[in-house]
């Protein structure tokens, strides 16, 4: 809740979604999560976000299933934030669902939540910024800038570099440039050789990295099995901000 606040900005507006997915009728009634639990869910979160300066509603909906409706109400909105215990299996898989969902439909940019690693006092205070250097890249690069420079992030601009991939070394000197006048101080540079998911991942672990920001290119069907962003989304001890191409552009 804090960390969608936080992307979200003191002018935007935030609904909160609980989804209970109720199913049987009668005495036989029952929900995945209880009404009054998702209650008490949603009045913490409200509080939270009151806290931050952001105008919220909750919503509370009760059919299912719960990604289908996560999904629907995340439609023509600018953000969608998931977060689910990380001790939780059943949690895990209701992220990965969603957040799977949500890359092939949604033209907004998905954040997984997770808790800050240890050591980190606020989020978010270190970025890991995975760049491609590719048509595109620089605008993601200027929009982490900017976050950077309202709450104080240091950057970590990566590049890796694979079998299918190729170095572009100016291209990526020129995006660290861009950063540090955002910043107003230096942000480290990486070039790494490698499988490009493992080396996030990795390097996120590495450096205690509260926010792992990097684009999405909407890949389907058998191709999606071999996306870097999903690998990053659902292994990354970190939360994650995906970003799709078309929606810093517009």
């Amino acid at each position: 809740m804090e960390q969608a606040a936080i992307l979200a900005g003191p002018q935007a507006r935030m609904t909160l979604l609980a989804v209970t997915a109720e199913t049987g009728s009668g005495v036989y009634r029952h929900a995945a999560i209880s009404p009054r639990r998702a209650e008490r869910i949603l009045e913490r979160a409200e509080r939270i976000a009151h806290e931050s300066g952001v105008s919220c509603s909750g919503v509370i909906e009760p059919e299912g299933p719960p990604t289908q409706q996560v999904l629907a109400h995340a439609a023509g909105r600018d953000l969608l934030a998931l977060g689910a215990p990380a001790t939780s299996w059943l949690g895990g898989r209701f992220l990965e669902s969603v957040a799977d969902g949500a890359l092939d439909v949604l033209a907004a940019p998905v954040l997984a939540a997770r808790a800050l690693p240890a050591g980190a006092h606020r989020f978010p205070e270190r970025i890991l910024l995975a760049s491609d250097g590719l048509d595109g890249s620089d605008e993601l690069v200027d929009w982490v800038g900017r976050l950077a420079g309202e709450h104080g992030s240091s950057v970590t601009l990566l590049h890796t570099i694979g079998v299918e991939s190729h170095a572009r070394p100016h291209r990526i000197q020129e995006q660290a440039n861009r950063l540090e006048r955002a910043i107003d101080g230096a942000c480290e540079v990486r070039v790494e050789v490698g499988a490009a998911a493992e080396l996030i991942i990795d390097a996120s672990k590495r450096d205690g990295s509260s926010l792992v920001v990097m684009g999405s290119r909407r890949l389907g069907g058998l191709k999606a099995i071999g996306s870097v962003s999903r690998k990053v989304v659902h292994r990354a001890r970190c939360s994650v901000l995906l970003v799709p191409p078309d929606w810093l552009a517009g």
